[in-house]
């Protein structure tokens, strides 16, 4: 070919590249044009993102990846009525799919499910002083003359969504375009849709696309508006652990993370008055250059009251928060799993299409993790003893020599180390294990799933945590003799006060290198690699991909954290009164570490309602009894100087009488102190009356009414006799 007839072809070549570009860029401004008028409109864009891996046409994929293809999952995703805009990452190794659902799919959505929203009071007053005459629904006027509830009766109303336009103007608003669903409601509405298998949805469970890599992440976008204002809210220096912008946090995190910081700050601002009297105790423990001080039974009994009144009170302010945030019946309402597996049948109450899953079936494998869960314990104590085993032989044994340094003995200092790293380790061991016996048992929703692994976690935790200290508390000096326990005449109270601060102030700074320290060393590490593989920024939800997985279980691990940490400041805290104040100066930095990662650190996690904080509740009460058994049992058995006058049976006596009266006394409490308060009770008794009359419309019972309206001629004449 000639050098004109190439240069022909050339030109021919760019002129079709310069089209196509220019139809490219074109599509780019349409579709621009579009998300801003759509955001205009409805005052929010896109809330969801999934993410697919770009393969190679020699990649070989598993049958699910096959089955599930990126254009499976999108034909699944247009079913549900659910609009997407796709991107490549910089280095074109993944698909980002944006998700989101127009007002009318996620109110339709909103009132499939019977979802709930808050009304606003004052529209919510004026339909009820308006009444309904045809529903036989008179004005509704409520009057507090006597002043028994500080709440207005409107205030706090939450109901079932309706798209009948009847209620709409009733809906609290939110947002400059004045919607009823929050971000947080729209996400929830939004995954249900996608779970949801067949009316309308489009039958994805998310967690299995992206266990069998058919799907790389998939996560709740931030919204950097609101971000920003709740950082600038949570994130001071100076706000106390009462102060935290609750309300912020659930409306952007939902109400289970919500309720989780809640607690926390709850915990710690009870933990100020222990701290300040367990610190007094210590400066005595110093004068008296023991543990086994005699002001010791006194603060076991302040401490005992302590752990009743912190819960009760925790429970009188749970109800509130679960008033105030409409969560007061979650645990009735809430929807099934999507990971749960029943066989599809007729509900035999009311007839509709649920899925069944054998409760013999359930037991037989709730039975076989326990029997696995069992085994495991029975690991623990045995690598306990063996640690005990060490202890001895670096105290009193053939390596004592070994663990002398300049004449002090820290053979004892040593086997706490260790039975610190190992109590970390095991309980990192059991978290995975306890997972997939969990997952196996196929609980129905989240919450009986979360109470169930809460439970699994909880009795091994307890034995691996806290064996080595009932150890040494109440076994050592049966075993060993009251000659192993330095200082004589003492008891082992000085050895338990060591093990426990040594146990208890590794596992806090090693809890705070994990969970802050070493994501922050990695985010450095990996951000280095990146500014110098890249050729150009990428974009802010690439940047989110980046981040952190907020674990699947929610705040799971957040809470197991903490309770193992009451177990340490409550069981044994009369050898140690130190524990309080460590906690509390711990808690203080733990707020802003675990606001600081779910707000920097890692993605926004699917939020997630909650009524209370479940079965975490039930076990702080249970180590609240727990602790006035040991605590006492320390005063009688291990103390030898506030005993030392009683004889074995003596001492067993005053334990019997102390710790069952400390026992009574806690339930006399628990009777006293209602677990709701009063002006709460009302308002859901008011809650209830005002939803069944202006949602319900269930009309009114009007004796008079009926009576007048069924007047009718009637003859009353009577006979003597029967004729």
């Amino acid at each position: 070919m000639s050098a004109a007839g190439k240069l022909q072809v050339l030109k021919m070549g760019v002129s079709r590249r310069g089209s196509s570009l220019n139809a490219t860029l074109k599509a780019k401004d349409v579709r621009i044009q579009l998300d801003e008028e759509f955001e205009k409109e409805n005052g929010y864009s896109f809330d969801y993102v999934l993410v697919f891996q770009v393969h190679d046409e020699a990649a070989e994929l598993s049958e699910q990846q096959k089955k599930f293809s990126m254009r499976t999952i999108l034909q699944h995703v247009a079913r549900g009525g659910i609009e997407t805009k796709m991107f490549y990452s910089t280095d074109r190794g993944h698909v980002f799919c944006k998700l989101r659902a127009t007002l009318e799919r996620l109110a339709k959505e909103a009132d499939r499910i019977d979802y709930k929203v808050e009304f606003e009071p004052t529209e919510l007053r004026r339909i009820a002083e308006t009444g309904y005459e045809e529903q036989n629904i008179k004005k509704i006027v409520i009057k507090d003359e006597h002043q028994v509830s500080h709440r207005d009766p409107f205030q706090n109303i939450f109901a079932k969504f309706d798209v009948e336009p009847r209620l709409y103007p009733a809906y609290r608003k939110y947002g400059h375009k004045q919607i009823p669903f929050r971000g947080v409601d729209r996400i929830k509405l939004l995954l249900n849709i996608i779970k949801t298998r067949g009316e309308g949805g489009c039958g994805l469970n998310l967690s299995e696309l992206l266990r069998d890599k058919c799907l790389v992440a998939a996560f709740p976008l931030h919204e950097p508006e609101e971000l920003n204002k709740l950082r600038d809210k949570w994130f001071s220096w100076k706000f106390a652990p009462w102060q935290q912008p609750l309300w912020d946090i659930k409306d952007y995190f939902g109400e289970k993370v919500g309720l989780y910081f809640a607690w926390l700050g709850h915990y710690t601002t009870w933990l100020i008055a222990p701290a300040i009297v367990g610190c007094l105790l210590f400066a005595n423990v110093l004068v008296e250059d023991t543990a086994d001080s005699v002001l010791v039974p006194y603060f076991g009994l302040f401490m005992a009251l302590w752990s009743i009144f912190y819960y009760e009170y925790w429970k009188r302010y749970n109800s509130t928060l679960a008033l105030e945030w409409g969560m007061s019946t979650f645990e009735e309402e809430e929807l099934e799993r999507p990971e749960f597996d029943g066989q599809p049948t007729i509900s035999p109450i009311d007839g509709s299409e649920i899925r069944y899953f054998s409760p013999q079936t359930r037991f037989r494998r709730i039975m076989g993790s326990l029997f696995f869960i069992s085994m495991l314990i029975l690991l623990v104590v045995g690598v306990v003893a063996g640690i005990f085993v060490f202890r001895y032989a670096a105290t009193s044994g053939k390596w004592k020599e070994m663990f002398t340094v300049n004449g002090t003995q820290l053979g004892g200092a040593a086997a706490s180390t260790v039975n610190a790293i190992q109590i970390m380790v095991m309980n990192n061991v059991y978290s995975t294990v306890a997972a997939k016996l969990n997952q196996f048992e196929n609980h129905r929703t989240d919450t009986e799933f979360e109470d169930h692994l809460i439970g699994k976690t909880f009795l091994f935790q307890f034995v691996n945590s806290y064996a080595s200290l009932f150890y040494v508390a109440f076994i050592k000096t049966s075993v060993e003799g009251h000659e192993s326990c330095k200082p004589e005449g003492h008891g082992c109270m000085d050895e338990l006060m060591m093990s426990l601060g040594i146990i208890f102030i590794l596992r806090l700074t090693s809890g705070n290198f994990f969970e802050a320290g070493l994501p922050w060393i990695m985010k450095k590490l990996k951000r280095n690699k990146k500014e110098n593989s890249l050729y150009r920024e990428p974009s802010t939800i690439e940047k989110q991909l980046e981040l952190d997985v907020y674990d699947q279980k929610g705040t799971f691990d957040d809470y197991n954290e903490m309770i193992i940490q009451f177990g340490y400041v409550t069981l044994f805290v009369v050898s140690f009164p130190l524990a309080p104040a460590f906690a509390l100066f711990n808690n203080f930095f733990e707020i802003r570490i675990d606001a600081h990662k779910l707000v920097n650190a890692t993605r926004r996690p699917d939020p997630r309602g909650a009524q209370d904080i479940g079965t975490w509740g039930t076990i702080i009460d249970l180590m609240g009894s727990i602790a006035m058994v040991t605590n006492v049992a320390l005063v009688c058995f291990t103390s030898r100087r506030t005993t030392a006058n009683l004889t074995d049976h003596e001492r067993l006596w005053l334990f019997v009488c102390v710790e069952h009266g400390l026992i009574l006394l806690k339930y006399v409490l628990m009777l006293v102190v209602d677990d709701e308060p009063h002006d709460v009770t009302l308002q859901k008794q008011r809650s209830s009356f005002i939803v069944n009359k202006i949602v319900n419309l269930i009309a009114d019972d009007d004796d008079e009414e009926m009576a007048k309206g069924n007047q009718v001629r009637v003859d009353l004449t009577v006979f003597d006799e029967d004729i």
